[in-house]
């Protein structure tokens, strides 16, 4: 097949630029394509393009590896774009986690949904919009492939405004296909689930393992354990234990409602009023430990060490595929052999009971006609009514960072499970306002 152009907006990602091409250069369908590295920061491409270049250079595939700090650069003429980037770098997710916090409001991780969520909205929105006009512009017909949270505002806005086909991935519900797996002793190709919802709040509504019914083996499991049974110490000192998921959050919520939760507890547990209380430890009774912003400073360093050490390392690295998508998306849509994945994609129906154009998490095949939604049809009414209020606050917080709109801003905060001061919230929603100001959109109201 001919070789093909892969733009990385924020390719200098010590986390994930390394990961995806590695992926990518041990995708056989894609032998001998180019992988252009795109970011902001010269620094950071200083040391991501160097080791991807060496990985390309061992995988032996015949790919050609390069890196800009000029945008069209990156987009012109590519076939495909993925897009990761950290608008304000990791010091911006201060006012999305510290600001909240001194209104009494502890986020486990502050990416999607709570005040962070909306406070990272509306800093995004405006690139990921500006990144998705530029491709009309310099590669039409390019797919966008979003792997930025938050993944449901960002792939709406860009689906909303602009003509550029969209697919948003994460690997969420993998990992508790993986997690699943664990727990019932089998291999992850032993499960096999109907899954659908919003990203980071995906519900399984049918499990087959090994081909028997997955939740009678779950409703089997727990009447004979409890859901904190596997909680361990956790190590408040240290930023990876934030991100340890002993699935307590998820065994509940299946206990009360009969359908079980995709997602990392630290992820779920957000979605919801009432588990990150002070009576709960904010959190710590389920095993769940914030990612507090100096965890995320500390997650930076490690990423950014790791990747020097695989760039000095001597003799051959060792390279495998990650779980992540983009890879298999890419070699489908390129070739046209269809292949299954979950993907983030505008509700075309596959969702009945969720409103159209929303973007919702399920599988589809994708291949030589794009992206096709496998049909789910209507959601159970508990799983309906849990995810409904967020979809409509995502509508929200688009319009928002679309218009500046701040007013609607605030409705849709005030709305969130997590904020429960009616009298404080403006104040709350004026401090992050101020301290994202330069990445905001000036009000301009229809």
């Amino acid at each position: 097949m001919p070789a093909v152009k892969i733009a990385f907006i924020g390719g200098g990602s010590a986390q994930w630029a390394p990961k995806i091409t590695t992926d990518l250069v041990l995708t056989t369908e894609l032998s001998g394509s180019h992988l252009v590295l795109y970011d902001i920061d010269p620094e950071a491409l200083e040391l991501t393009c160097p080791l991807a270049q060496r990985i390309a250079q061992q995988a032996g595939t015949g790919w050609h590896i390069s890196a800009t700090t000029d945008r069209s650069v990156a987009l012109d003429g590519a076939d495909y774009v993925i897009l990761s980037i950290r608008v304000g770098g990791v010091e911006a997710m201060w006012a999305d986690l510290e600001i909240p916090l001194r209104y009494g409001i502890h986020q486990t991780v502050g990416d999607t949904v709570g005040p962070g969520g909306l406070s990272r909205a509306l800093r995004h929105i405006p690139v990921a919009v500006e990144i998705a006009r530029d491709m009309e512009q310099r590669c039409p017909g390019a797919w966008l492939i979003n792997l930025t949270n938050p993944m449901s505002t960002i792939c709406r806005a860009v689906t909303k405004v602009t003509s550029v086909p969209t697919i948003g991935l994460c690997h969420e519900v993998i990992n508790t296909v993986h997690w699943l797996a664990s727990l019932f002793g089998v291999k992850a190709e032993d499960i096999h689930i109907q899954v659908a919802g919003i990203n980071h709040f995906a519900w399984i509504l049918k499990m087959q393992v090994g081909g028997k019914d997955g939740f009678t083996l779950l409703r089997d499991y727990l009447a004979e354990h409890s859901p904190f049974e596997h909680i361990a110490q956790i190590d408040e000192r240290d930023w990876r234990s934030s991100f340890e998921d002993y699935g307590v959050i998820k065994f509940l919520l299946f206990q009360r409602y009969g359908t079980f939760p995709a997602a990392g507890d630290r992820h779920i547990i957000e979605f919801f009023p009432w588990f990150l209380t002070e009576a709960t430890g904010w959190g710590r009774r389920y095993g769940v430990l914030p990612t507090t912003y100096e965890f995320r400073l500390q997650e930076l360093e490690h990423r950014r060490r790791k990747a020097r050490q695989m760039l000095a390392q001597e003799g051959p690295l060792t390279l495998s595929r990650s779980r992540e998508q983009v890879a298999g998306v890419i070699a489908a849509l390129a070739t046209g052999k269809p292949a299954r994945f979950v993907v983030n994609f505008p509700n075309r129906g596959q969702i009945t009971n969720l409103p159209l154009d929303a973007i919702v998490e399920g599988f589809a095949y994708v291949g030589d006609k794009g992206v096709e939604p496998i049909c789910v049809g209507f959601l159970p009414l508990i799983v309906q009514e849990l995810i409904i209020g967020h979809v409509l606050r995502q509508e929200m917080i688009v319009e928002a960072a679309l218009y500046g709109d701040r007013e609607l801003a605030l409705q849709a905060l005030s709305g969130d499970p997590l904020v429960l001061d009616w009298e404080h919230t403006p104040q709350m929603l004026n401090e992050m306002l101020n301290a994202n100001r330069e990445y905001l959109i000036p009000s301009r109201r229809r």
